[in-house]
């Protein structure tokens, strides 16, 4: 009986420690310094994206919250990183929607529908549709007309195949039934941008953020917008909608995610923390102040967004020709 009794009261003592750990989890997390990864160079939007936040949420948490920059692959290098990590949260990733393009080109050592715990979307920039100067389009419809009628084609610029300008060119060379453009890698999307400066490119899809100073300078020719309204930072550039093709969106979020194994008691804590940073104004205000837009949606949201860029992005690429 004696000896029962002592297992039993072993067997109480450890689940009681059980427990104790789990609720310990959520109320000291965090008590060391929190690392978001982004795939990217230092300077980029998402980076800048990340830095403001961090910011942020070192005054929440009182521990170093630090940016770590692990560009290259499209973002690939860095989200590998954050799955292989320990899933206790204090690893997270910064990202755009390379994170389900990346899946439709190549095969990954992760899979971004499961692997990942959304937490939200920072800022998302619906792409301005850009031309060189010198190019004789001064509105969508003439851009169609000249790239219909280039024996060879005309040539755009884009930070690569895996990032969502370049397929918002494709869903844009699809949706209006362009026959050929050509396509001109670059190594960023500022690079790409100083293509169409330079008149070595004819046109490309672009980040706000990226290129709506150029713009205002007259470095470039801005002739649309792929939104759902005008962006009111340029507002007198109709939508591509406007244009005559409706329903026609392309867009990049740049959002914090973590490993889906991460506790829910400490995923809880940091996605209600970071909700609580994207409702603050001046962190709103700072974003905006970008070209970006700020988003803050919820953890289940996003999800959904996740789901149907993933589809949509597979579609675009199994018809680019």
């Amino acid at each position: 009986m004696r000896i029962s009794y002592c297992r039993t009261l072993l067997a109480s003592l450890l689940l009681a420690a059980s427990f104790t750990s789990t609720a310990r989890a959520a109320t000291d997390f965090p008590n060391r310094s929190v690392r978001i990864v982004v795939g990217f160079a230092p300077g980029g939007t998402t980076d800048i994206l990340a830095r403001v936040m961090a910011e942020k949420l070192n005054e929440y948490w009182r521990v170093p919250v630090i940016v770590e920059n692990r560009p290259g692959a499209d973002g690939i290098i860095a989200t590998t990183f954050v799955h292989q990590a320990p899933p206790d949260g204090y690893t997270l990733l910064m990202s755009t929607n390379a994170l389900v393009i990346t899946p439709h080109l190549k095969k990954l050592p992760y899979d971004p529908l499961y692997d990942f715990a959304p937490i939200t979307i920072v800022g998302r920039e619906y792409h301005h549709m850009m031309v060189t100067p010198g190019l004789p389009a001064k509105t969508v419809k003439e851009f169609v007309d000249l790239a219909k009628a280039a024996p060879a084609g005309l040539t755009f610029s884009s930070a690569g195949p895996g990032s969502a300008p370049f397929l918002g060119m494709q869903r844009f060379i699809q949706a209006t039934g362009i026959p050929n453009m050509v396509h001109v890698p670059y190594p960023g999307s500022m690079p790409a941008a100083l293509g169409l400066v330079t008149g070595e490119v004819h046109a490309m899809f672009s980040s706000p953020s990226t290129t709506l100073e150029l713009a205002r300078d007259g470095k470039v020719r801005l002739l649309a917008v792929a939104g759902p309204t005008r962006d009111p930072n340029a507002p007198e550039a109709p939508t591509i909608v406007e244009a005559g093709f409706p329903g026609f969106e392309s867009n990049t979020w740049f959002a914090l995610l973590t490993s889906s194994k991460v506790p829910a008691d400490v995923l809880e804590k940091i996605s209600t923390d970071i909700g609580r940073a994207m409702r603050d104004p001046g962190i709103r205000k700072r974003i905006v102040d970008m070209n970006s837009s700020p988003v803050g949606n919820s953890p289940e949201e996003f999800r959904q967004v996740i789901k149907d860029d993933f589809a949509t992005f597979g579609r675009v690429i199994a018809n680019i020709k």
